[in-house]
């Protein structure tokens, strides 16, 4: 069916009325153990496997505060260094959300998640099939389902611990340590360093499970500390969005199946989220703001793990009916600092401690577990053996193993591979309505906006995994028309409009691209990427490295550079050379309509996180743009003009004043080849070393400020690698180390032209 736009908004009647919120439960679980057995919503087998996963987690941090003084006996002379964010007494909403979804799921974590991880890994390796363990742990000689079972529970274990210490057998060979741990092949999307960082990579991984009705459900946890965070309440008002519901808008009414945890200790670091950060008895009360049904919130005790599973429980049925997002704040309580260098007493008192450790979720279940005779006394001790002798014998293991090479540092910053056979379920593509028009001149011109949006039609054609979204690039084609007539041929599934949360639009992009979706996303101005700098840059570019190469994160972002309109200082900024200075981000920067398509293919194709600029005052440049299939490698610089006394290497709009200024130049008899590097990062520094080695001089050109300008590591590079061949300094000419003016008058003076370009020259030559 056509795409549905919304309808018209009717002006209100103004008539006096009061908008009520509804009503947020807290504290409303009255079951219990035995209770819980006699429904058939856990079996004691399970609830056995419960505690133990509580046993593993107390033991794995109990380990950590022993290695702190050399207490633990089983890495005598081992020194740990690493964080020490530990969350004894929070073992109950770790592993009640896990057991209480299928083992498929997804999660995210924070810097204080070994508990989640260890959870996870659990729930997983019990769900999987024997297949699905061999495949996990292909060296086991294993016989038996049990024994394959057992086997991954202890290499889970030695796993994580190596990763703790900074070893290639850790999950992330060490990349990550414990604050980034993953698990990406048990649905561990990764714990997050940044608070509240993880919580839009849920959001998009909850967006890629509903455009795939994959029935996968993702729980996002994240500490109350966190709910103050921009991006976490971006995250909330995006999941909300009623789009994904409104009939006015889909005809697939489908919520998106996501389950924010909050984990509630009481304090962020020393802020106590209680009456001093927050104006709110519980954070719950802010899903009020987000969607009309307080996004199901309630308030759960979090020191009781058969409260947690129940709350998990029917959240993740909520999810996979379609009717999420969904908000549980779990009340529970670290019984530790924030990390072990924290004593504590400057802002708690030893009775509030002594209160809440009465509460301990493990003995409480132990003493169920006892009472309704799932477990024996002696069993029980035997258990809580087996638990401390196998993370010691796995600690041991981890600490004196293989540290990893220093030759590999850099390994893994970047990945070799791209999509060049999409696979059979994702090449087939069904349109709503026929394609956009776009149109050739007779002589077979484009512009270079419809080069573009032509590469887009072609790659959402080729491979049904390409999805865009960003700030009103639906109906309206964004603000430059790029995608306009995109959502009419293929559905408000792969080109929507976003909240205006460039941070959000940016981080559910990374979640998203973890599973399964290959997003290409627009920022309306390249200044907005500073709002959304974390996402791109502690996020989108560092999961390739921080999780051992176990992840790609195939996404582009496409931001547009606004200098030369007199749109004034935060429209018009040319920041690639800001993001060229974050490791794992490839920048490209075509000037021309034929590279902006060749380039924008490759880079949607490719599976590293690109940022893709766009020059506004190029969209109407024209060139011949082939219609045959072609593809330009990304890192392959253009030699737009030959010459032999100089070279001129440049990027975007200023290739055209190279241009003109080397025909200038041309006039007055001097030869100047013109370099378009096209891509900064990865750079062709072949191909402008040996034009250099052949002229002697050099200029470096572009529309960024000359302070901290990526025309400074271009020369500088120049200096290093062809030193030897040059007859002068290398120049750089750039926009003034300024702030971009409004005036017409002053912008001319602030950006570099052609005669700029032409005054270095007769400096060098």
């Amino acid at each position: 069916m056509a795409v549905q736009n919304h309808l018209s908004k009717l002006a209100p009647a103004f008539k006096p009325e009061k908008y009520k919120l509804g009503e947020i439960p807290a504290y409303q679980y009255k079951s219990s153990l035995k209770k819980e057995l006699e429904a058939g919503n856990i079996t004691k087998i399970k609830a056995v496997d419960v505690l133990e996963d509580m046993l593993v987690i107390r033991e794995f941090e109990e380990m950590i505060v022993k290695l702190r003084t050399g207490a633990y006996d089983a890495c005598k002379g081992y020194s740990y260094r690493g964080p020490t964010h530990v969350s004894i007494g929070q073992e109950a909403t770790s592993v009640g959300c896990c057991a209480a979804m299928n083992y498929d799921d997804y999660i995210t974590s924070t810097h204080r998640g070994h508990g989640d991880s260890l959870a996870k890994g659990c729930v997983a390796i019990r769900g999987m099939s024997a297949d699905e363990l061999k495949a996990r742990i292909p060296e086991s000689k294993a016989a038996s389902k049990k024994e394959l079972m057992d086997e991954a529970l202890e290499d889970h274990i030695y796993r994580a611990i190596a990763e703790l210490f900074g070893k290639e057998d850790g999950y992330c060979k060490g990349r990550g340590g414990g604050m980034h741990i993953a698990d990406f092949k048990a649905g561990h999307l990764g714990a997050n360093a940044i608070v509240g960082g993880g919580v839009p990579i849920a959001t998009g991984s909850a967006l890629s499970s509903r455009y795939y009705r994959n029935g996968k459900v993702t729980c996002c946890f994240a500490g109350d500390g966190a709910y103050a965070n921009g991006v976490v309440l971006e995250s909330l008002n995006w999941a909300g969005m009623g789009q994904f519901t409104n009939k006015e808008f889909t005809d697939k009414p489908f919520g998106l199946p996501i389950v924010y945890s909050v984990i509630n200790n009481h304090y962020g670091f020393t802020g106590k989220t209680d009456g001093e950060v927050s104006g709110t008895k519980y954070v719950a009360r802010r899903a009020a703001g987000f969607t009309d049904n307080n996004m199901h919130a309630e308030v759960v005790n979090g020191m009781s793990v058969l409260a947690c599973m129940d709350a998990m429980r029917r959240a993740s049925e909520i999810c996979r009916r379609g009717e999420g997002p969904v908000l549980l704040e779990f009340d529970t309580y670290r019984n530790y600092g924030h990390s072990l260098g924290d004593p504590r007493n400057e802002y708690r008192t030893k009775e509030e401690e002594a209160l809440w450790k009465e509460l301990d979720p493990i003995a409480s279940l132990e003493q169920e577990l006892l009472d309704n005779k799932c477990i024996t006394a002696a069993r029980l001790r035997k258990l809580k053996e087996k638990v401390a002798d196998r993370n010691a014998r796995m600690a041991a293991k981890a600490a004196w193993s293989a540290d990893p090479d220093p030759v590999d540092v850099i390994r893994y910053m970047y990945t070799d591979t791209r999509v060049d056979e999409v696979p059979e379920q994702f090449s087939k593509v069904e349109l709503i309505e026929e394609l956009p028009e776009i149109k050739r001149s007779e002589s077979g011109e484009l512009t270079y906006k419809d080069a573009i949006k032509e590469a887009m039609i072609e790659e959402m054609l080729r491979d049904k995994r390409v999805v865009q979204w960003g700030e009103d690039i639906a109906e309206y084609g964004g603000a430059f028309k790029v995608t306009k007539g995109l959502i009419n041929s293929f559905g408000r599934d792969r080109c929507f409009n976003t909240p205006i949360s460039e941070a959000c639009i940016c981080g559910t992009a990374v979640g998203a691209a973890m599973t399964g979706l290959r997003p290409v996303i627009e920022l309306m101005y390249m200044d907005f990427g500073l709002m959304a700098s974390d996402q791109i840059s502690n996020q989108a570019a560092k999961w390739h490295y921080m999780s051992g190469a176990s992840i790609e994160v195939p996404l582009v972002y496409r931001a547009s550079v606004g200098g030369g309109k007199g749109y004034g200082g935060q429209h018009s900024q040319t920041l690639e050379s800001m993001f060229a200075h974050i490791p794992g981000l490839y920048v490209v920067y075509p000037a021309t309509p034929c590279d902006a398509k060749g380039m924008l293919k490759t880079a949607i194709r490719d599976n590293n996180p690109i940022m893709f600029v766009e020059s506004q005052i190029l969209y109407n440049k024209k060139g011949v743009v082939p219609q045959d299939e072609y593809l330009i490698p990304l890192g392959k610089a253009d030699i737009k003009r030959a010459g032999d006394q100089l070279t001129i290497v440049t990027w975007g709009p200023m290739i055209y004043e190279a241009l003109s200024a080397a025909e200038k130049l041309s006039a007055e008899g001097i030869s100047a080849e013109v370099i378009d590097i096209r891509s900064l990062v990865p750079l062709d520094m072949e191909t402008i070393v040996a034009s250099v080695r052949k002229t002697g001089c050099c200029i470096v050109t572009s529309h960024s400020v000359g302070i901290g300008s990526f025309t400074g590591e271009i020369a500088s590079r120049i200096m290093a690698e062809a030193f030897d061949a040059l007859d002068a300094p290398v120049l750089r000419v750039g926009a003034k180390d300024g702030i971009a003016p409004q005036a017409y008058t002053l912008e001319e003076a602030f950006l570099p032209h052609d005669y700029d370009i032409v005054a270095a020259a007769k400096q060098l030559i």
